[in-house]
């Protein structure tokens, strides 16, 4: 997935289900992205805040995402 995927979901109220490529799944708010430039994976990442802690997950890792 690529960043314009994820539009219709950043708008730091909307609570999203990603799921990646090796069945993980998280619930949380986008709050934000990196470059591939900015990233120490050389990917681009998506961050997400889950309620307790921010998780940050490299883009083509994801495989859906969807609102909850």
């Amino acid at each position: 997935m690529v960043m314009k995927d994820f539009a219709p979901y950043f708008d730091f109220e909307t609570k999203v289900k990603i799921t990646t490529a090796d069945a993980q799944s998280f619930i949380g708010v986008i709050t934000g992205f990196e470059d591939e430039l900015d990233t120490e994976s050389k990917k681009d990442e998506l961050e997400l805040d889950v309620g307790d802690r921010y998780v940050m997950i490299e883009m083509p890792d994801i495989v859906s995402v969807e609102k909850v």
